[in-house]
């Protein structure tokens, strides 16, 4: 529409620079073990769909980690209940940056928390389920204007993570992403590597105060 666009920065980056710069890095009650972050979106609708296969890649790694979701501010704790029972996975409520400072890598349902993730060098893997998903699979790649759906691969205009989107959303697929970006996995560095490159096109600048 030729309207002249002046590129700030990003409010979220600065925000989680102001989190890091301060001493506000406490978790409630952590233990030894090193932390994995589910973070299964905000709305309801979301967290139906996608919590669910989100936990159970991770059944087979309570004996070494720490599985850890982050409640939404705007769902109660008691939605997440019947989802969780049955599992080790447990619930922090307004505590997603804590957390994230903490994790060592995350299943992140797409949205503003797959940047969050990527500020904070937590290896990811993205999870969005779909309905009809080998339909919307197909219409993807016919319909939309982007390649991607999750911040971190747009701003890098490039895919730095794993997408798991429609017909490539399954728990499977979920496990397999997860342990490449473990501790020692083969995918681990190079995601770290390609994160640099979306901090250093985010820039530094106080986007808020500048606009």
């Amino acid at each position: 529409h030729h309207y002249p666009i002046h590129y700030l920065g990003n409010p979220t980056a600065q925000e989680v620079r102001d989190f890091l710069a301060s001493d506000k890095h406490g978790l409630g009650r952590t233990g030894e073990k090193a932390i994995i972050a589910l973070l299964a979106g905000s709305r309801k609708q979301e967290i139906k769909d996608n919590l669910p296969a989100m936990i159970e890649p991770t059944r087979h790694l309570v004996d070494r980690y720490d599985i850890v979701l982050a409640g939404a501010p705007s769902i109660p704790s008691e939605y997440y209940e019947p989802f969780l029972k049955g599992s080790s996975v447990r619930l922090v409520m307004n505590e997603t940056y804590p957390l994230l400072a903490r994790a060592v890598a995350a299943l992140v349902t797409s949205g503003t928390a797959t940047l969050e993730t990527c500020m904070f060098r937590v290896p990811q893997v993205v999870c969005y389920e779909t309905p009809l998903p080998w339909l919307i699979g197909r219409l993807r790649k016919l319909v939309l204007s982007v390649k991607y759906i999750s911040l971190v691969n747009l701003i890098a205009d490039r895919e730095v993570v794993t997408e798991l989107v429609a017909d490539t959303f399954s728990v499977a697929n979920i496990r397999h992403e997860l342990e490449k970006i473990l501790p020692g996995g083969s995918a681990r560095q190079r995601m770290l590597d390609d994160y640099e490159e979306v901090h250093r096109r985010l820039g530094e600048s106080d986007a808020p105060d500048r606009a």
